[in-house]
């Protein structure tokens, strides 16, 4: 059980990640960099969790090392009771159905040679063998589900918007009926009104679906008005952890009051969030 006495559907404990150090002209390997330090962490059934810190202090490594796409020095991490560090070859690609990740760059993200519909209907393929007829349905509801017009199935990312090819992503990362979500920087590459209209349809998503979200990003004035809780990370290591409402209204660490000093403007206290309780974000309230 986590702390406000939900289940724990994801639970990180001592995750631990050093990247060796680069080699100088003579050879020799310089020091190694501890990306992750001995980080633990829960996320709830239903719940934001966002990781924030300055660009190097590790949080972006924190969602790779959760999906397993590059592999934790030491540490735990179990996903719905299922330890995902045990799992190798045929179990580990089945999990991923349960945890899927969207990031920061929408144009990086997607295939440019392969059209929308058939991205969002590619994880389908490649973990259920789903008929064509199927997937192509499938991609279809989805794509109408994320606001992305019918007509758009067979355009390819190029012919596009950022705020267009973030919500095929979203499609894409919902074509599994995942449990979390990992956001790495979702919305950072647009821009503010269509970062509103794309964490807007999170918070929809969110609600409807009971997904749970692990959401990575450098704004705090934006995880303001998403998370529920708030992990705040500084060289590999986690420095405070709580609820929104405790850390940005009594900071402890000095590091967390440098990063809320920084905010350029304050949030209204007015917008609600749209990732924990129902509101809606729009582009005056960041």
């Amino acid at each position: 059980m986590t702390e406000a006495g939900r289940p724990a559907l994801l639970q990180v404990a001592d995750l631990r990640k050093t990247f060796p150090g680069r080699r100088t002209l003579l050879g020799r390997r310089e020091p190694g960099v501890a990306a992750v330090a001995g980080i633990s962490f829960d996320v709830a059934a239903g719940e934001c969790l966002a990781v924030v810190g300055e660009s190097g202090a590790g949080k972006s490594t924190v969602g790779r090392l959760v999906l397993r796409l590059i592999e934790p020095d030491a540490g735990r991490i179990v996903l719905d009771g299922t330890d995902v560090r045990a799992l190798r070859g045929e179990a580990l690609r089945a999990i991923r159905k349960d945890v899927q990740m969207i990031f920061q760059d929408p144009f990086g993200s997607l295939d440019p040679r392969v059209a929308i519909g058939e991205s969002v209907a590619e994880p389908l393929l490649v973990h259920f063998g789903t008929p064509a007829a199927e997937r192509a349905r499938t991609a279809r509801e989805l794509l109408d589900r994320v606001g992305v017009p019918a007509g758009y199935v067979d355009r390819f990312p190029a012919e596009l918007s950022g705020g267009q090819l973030q919500r095929v992503a979203i499609a894409r990362a919902l074509s599994l009926r995942p449990k979390l979500i990992v956001c790495d920087e979702p919305v950072a590459a647009l821009d503010v009104s269509v970062q509103a209209q794309v964490l807007n349809l999170m918070g929809e998503l969110r609600r409807e679906l009971g997904l749970s979200y692990l959401f990575i990003s450098h704004d705090l004035s934006l995880v303001e008005v998403v998370a529920d809780r708030v992990l705040v990370m500084r060289r590999g290591e986690v420095v405070e952890e709580g609820t929104i409402s405790a850390v940005y209204r009594s900071p402890q660490h000095l590091y967390t009051q440098e990063l809320l000093a920084a905010i350029p403007a304050p949030v209204p206290r007015r917008v609600r969030t749209p990732l924990a309780v129902g509101g809606r974000l729009n582009s005056a309230g960041r």
